[in-house]
């Protein structure tokens, strides 16, 4: 196989790959979507000026953004110096 036809047959498997995973994900990509507009866009005026969370909620908001961003439930993020 010569380099053009690797490079076509490598950028066409990579495309595939994308497709892909975009379909596997358009469920929670529109649920994503739904939601945030259900919220309203940032600065747009429609969210209230000051939410209130008790402090249970804040914890589990923070304790779900630790997951999202990597972090166990002891802090550490995996693969990088505790």
């Amino acid at each position: 196989m010569d380099v053009s036809a690797y490079l076509v047959h490598a950028a066409t498997r990579q495309m595939a790959e994308s497709e892909a995973m975009e379909e596997q994900f358009a469920g929670v990509d529109a649920l994503i979507a739904r939601a945030e507009r259900e919220a309203g866009a940032p600065g747009d005026g429609s969210a209230q000026a000051s939410v209130e969370l008790t402090e249970q909620e804040r914890r589990e908001v923070e304790e779900a953004l630790g997951l999202v961003h990597g972090r166990d439930r002891q802090g550490h993020r995996p693969g990088h110096a505790a």
